[in-house]
């Protein structure tokens, strides 16, 4: 730091005035004591609270709950009991899954969590957010984030980016007085503030810590979901009116209307699939946490296994990072020593040194020069050039060999080396100086071109393989970088990803083209070169408009602005800061290497979810239309709440529990729309069409149950008979449902009845199956009495065997037809 910037303070309380000491260790243990310290929030958790209210208070379980209220106050203690047992117990196994997946995840949190220099007692030291105490003096450098808001005390041009905060994407020059936000991040240059206003003061908390709080984002495949939930509703507020109007017309009582309505809410609208959706990200966001990988956003989970575009930096993601200086060219009259001086005088000079200038410091040593520090303009991804002026009139200039030299043949000379995978940095010169406070510096015109260094780094051990599975995995890669595009061309293709040479483009060629032509040119490029981060913003967008899903990694401040565009963000956990504040994914051990685990695992929690849709919207769509059939030919209500729990739990619920903690695999489901919408709705019909078979011939032909009621002088009436025949025609209508999901649990989990070796080759689903349904059967024929059912008759049981395995067999007969297969092509034609 300068003495002429500490001798330029403002009047300051004594406390901050020696900008070399900071506060001791007692002034710190003080602060402590008096509560000024800074309460930190782990982003990659939500409060015990907001996991308790959203799955407790949510439309469904709030309309619900006022049903089983009404039950109650009618008497109906026990259906309401059983009614709401499924709703219970969905909301127990949510909140017990997330709070364990809140206590694992806040445990690997603790890994990534920001760390921040401080000054104290004379020494830089390292501390994590969590401690800062009033009054500490926080230094600060490129990819830092400010973690609360201060006084700037020292500052070398330090440029802030404040785009989280306002959405202005200019860098804000930052000079000794002005305020430094928290949530806003350095771009260039470095600077030492106070810390004023930290917790709950700091400007970051009171916006909502927008770029950090915990969010509900709804996954692609929620979002299908969400909109067949409210289709659903729809129809329920129709099916509501229908009801009323029915029990109106038939002169139902109130506590029966009451009753058959938590049946209908129940079969329409599927709480526990969304409740089950939360569940299997918990679960899986625990279990990728095992590759090393944090989830900080938990739509993460879904949009690994959506992710089709993978943009990556070159630069500690693909490379190592680890960079070294091969060679240095000098060029025209200038001699090998004095280029070295040239880099040694820009290294030891500037600010803030990048991982380009420590290798390049390491590489020269210190100057011999006794040349004094004028002024700064710090080198930025945006302009591409970092520039120190000294004192005997000459400004050094480093950076983009295509911005800096003046001479073609020098730039293709740079090119040369880039096409072997070398990163070339130009070195110029100049008498001019510039203007180190103007907002967008120009380079002087009188540059002279004085040499090359030339910086190589290798690429990552794994890359490689790392490279060709998520290439198996139908991803296509792309490299957008800083970085001219022979050297990023060359290292993409070291790392396996295909560059056709048309498929090359640079900033330069991209901001030539119209807008149709950007896009198409974003959408088929591998390689992007000399990519700033705006630039890099736009490619991004462009992919994800034309249709893609796009994931970004990167671990610099560069890729911040893409990360805020990519629909997944992805950080190397060594990398700066802010870019893994904003990432939905920290990969802790900074190895790439993790990725195509936590696809494969995020693949697995979609099949889990689409298995447990498929299970969820197959009963509900079966039951809905049996009431719906029922209905038709005026027969009384076919199903009761104590049936709906039971069928629900035993081909529903524990089946969907079995397949999110993984004892059951199912097979493999591609597409929701024709996999589990399709499928489910026609497997509902023919369920529904069983199901009313069998409701309506019990019902009319249990006179038999007659030949049961004991010799009397008493004549049994009418209401006495139908409450026989309504018992076992819904204890008949229930049972061939149970097995006819069934049958579709057992399809789902490759058993077949028609195939015997398959029950043995897979047992865990046949047995579990069996033991599920055969509980729930057994149930209801032991206690027949408070399970309001009559045990069927010889004809019952002849339908409870015949109608579920025929009504299946009828859906495989169409499964495999023809016009099924070829259904999709006939509705597109006109």
């Amino acid at each position: 730091m300068s003495q002429s910037t500490s001798a330029n303070m403002p009047d300051l309380p004594a406390i901050a005035t020696n900008t070399d000491i900071g506060l001791s260790e007692a002034e710190v243990a003080d602060r402590k004591r008096r509560g000024d310290i800074n309460v930190v929030v782990m982003r990659s958790s939500r409060t015990y609270k907001d996991i308790f209210q959203e799955n407790v208070f949510t439309l469904f379980n709030v309309t619900f709950g006022v049903v089983l209220v009404l039950m109650t106050a009618l008497g109906q203690f026990t259906d309401a009991i059983f009614s709401g047992f499924s709703v219970f117990m969905n909301i127990l196994v949510g909140v017990a899954q997330e709070i364990q997946a809140k206590l694992t995840l806040d445990k690997l949190a603790l890994l990534s969590v920001q760390k921040v220099k401080v000054r104290r007692d004379g020494e830089t030291k390292e501390v994590p957010v969590g401690e800062l105490v009033r009054d500490d003096l926080i230094e600060l450098s490129p990819g830092d984030r400010a973690p609360v808001d201060g006084a700037v005390l020292i500052s070398q041009n330090v440029e802030m980016d404040e785009s989280l905060l306002t959405g202005e994407s200019d860098p804000v020059a930052k000079q000794i007085g002005d305020i430094v936000l928290s949530g806003s991040f350095c771009l260039a240059g470095s600077c030492v503030f106070r810390a004023e206003k930290i917790g709950n003061e700091s400007y970051a908390v009171k916006l909502s810590q927008s770029s950090r709080v915990y969010k509900r984002v709804f996954t692609p495949l929620q979002k299908k979901i969400d909109v067949l939930v409210e289709i659903f509703i729809l129809v329920l507020i129709v099916a509501a009116f229908l009801h009323l109007a029915s029990s109106l017309n038939s002169g139902r009582s109130i506590v029966d209307t009451v009753r058959y309505s938590s049946v209908i809410i129940n079969s329409f609208v599927p709480a526990g699939l969304i409740l089950s959706i939360s569940v299997a990200f918990a679960i899986g966001a625990v279990e990728i946490s095992k590759r090393r990988t944090l989830i900080q956003k938990i739509n993460a989970v879904d949009s690994m296994n959506s992710v089709r575009i993978l943009c990556t930096d070159k630069t500690g993601t693909l490379t190592q990072n680890k960079l070294v200086v091969k060679s240095i060219v000098p060029l025209g009259d200038t001699d090998e020593d004095s280029l070295r001086e040239l880099i040694a005088l820009y290294t030891n000079l500037m600010g803030t040194q990048n991982s380009s200038a420590k290798a390049m410091a390491a590489f020269t040593d210190k100057p011999r020069s006794p040349s004094q520090f004028v002024s700064e303009v710090p080198f930025s991804s945006s302009r591409k050039w970092g520039a120190i002026t000294i004192d005997i009139g000459t400004t050094i200039m480093v950076g983009a060999p295509e911005i800096l030299f003046t001479s073609p043949e020098t730039q293709e000379q740079a090119k040369q080396y880039g096409r072997q995978g070398l990163r070339a940095i130009a070195v110029v010169s100049s008498e001019d100086s510039i203007d180190a406070t103007d907002k967008n510096p120009a380079l002087p015109n009188n540059r002279r071109d004085r040499g090359i260094v030339l910086l190589e780094d290798s690429l990552r051990p794994d890359v490689i393989d790392t490279i060709a599975e998520l290439q198996n995995k139908n991803i296509r890669l792309k490299v957008i970088s800083g970085d001219s595009v022979e050297t990023v061309a060359s290292i993409a293709r070291q790392a396996g990803i295909a560059v056709p040479d048309d498929a090359v483009f640079t900033q330069k060629t991209l901001e030539e083209m119209d807008a149709s032509t950007f896009s198409r040119s974003a959408a088929y490029g591998s390689v992007f070169g000399r990519i700033t981060p705006d630039m890099k913003r736009r490619l991004i967008s462009a992919m994800v408009k034309r249709g893609g899903y796009v994931g970004m990694v990167g671990d610099g401040v560069n890729d911040v602005p893409a990360f805020k565009e990519a629909q997944l963000a992805i950080a190397m956990n060594d990398g700066a800061q802010i870019s893994k504040d904003v990432a939905d994914i920290v990969l802790l051990d900074n190895n790439l290497s993790a990725l195509p685990q936590a696809f494969t695992a995020g693949d697995e929690i979609k099949q889990k979810i689409l298995s447990s849709a498929l299970l969820y919207l197959t009963k509900n769509i079966m039951v809905i239309l049996t009431i719906s059939f029922a209905g038709f030919v005026q027969l009384p209500f076919p199903v009761e709440p104590r049936h709906m729990t039971v069928l629900t739990m035993a081909v529903v619920g524990l089946p969907t529990i079995w397949i999110a903690f993984g004892w059951l695999k199912p097979r493999r489901l591609e597409n929701f729309l024709r996999d589990v919408l399709g499928y489910s709705s026609i497997a509902g019909i023919f369920g529904a069409i069983a199901m009313t078979t069998g409701y309506v011939f019990s019902y009319y032909i249990s006179g038999w149950a007659l030949l049961r009621t004991p010799n009397s002088t008493t004549m049994i009436d009418s209401d006495i008979f139908q409450d026989i025949a309504k018992g076992q025609a819904q204890c008949v209508s229930t049972i061939i449902g149970t097995i006819f999901c069934l049958l579709v649990f057992w399809t789902l989990t490759n058993v077949s009845i028609w195939k015997v070796q398959t029950f043995a080759k897979n047992s865990t689903a046949t047995i579990l199956g069996i033991v599920s349904v055969g509980l729930s059967i057994l149930l209801m024929l032991l206690f027949p009495t408070f399970f309001q059912v009559e045990v069927p008759d010889q004809f019952g049981w002849a339908m409870i065997i015949f109608l579920p395995t025929a009504s299946y067999y009828l859906l495989r007969m169409l499964q495999s037809s023809k016009l099924f297969r070829h259904l999709p092509r006939y509705l597109s034609q006109p």
